[in-house]
């Protein structure tokens, strides 16, 4: 499986991209902890002007579609 979220870095933009299209990109308790270490992360470093956040394919879905909860 490949990295759930995907970190890039462009002079002093940082774009994280939600990476699994095939469960919508669901948010998982997993990826919301990864999530909340790279906004920190960006948060604390000076030379991040702006952080965006997306996702590789068509949608997002706001909650597991699967019987995880959060």
């Amino acid at each position: 499986m490949s990295e759930p979220l995907v970190i890039t870095r462009e002079e002093r933009l940082l774009r994280l991209c939600l990476n699994h299209p095939a469960r919508r990109n669901a948010l998982s308790r997993d990826l919301c902890a990864v999530l909340v270490e790279a906004f920190d992360d960006a948060s604390a470093d000076p030379s991040v002007g702006a952080t965006l956040l997306g996702a590789k394919g068509p949608a997002v879905a706001g909650r597991p579609l699967a019987v995880e909860t959060l």
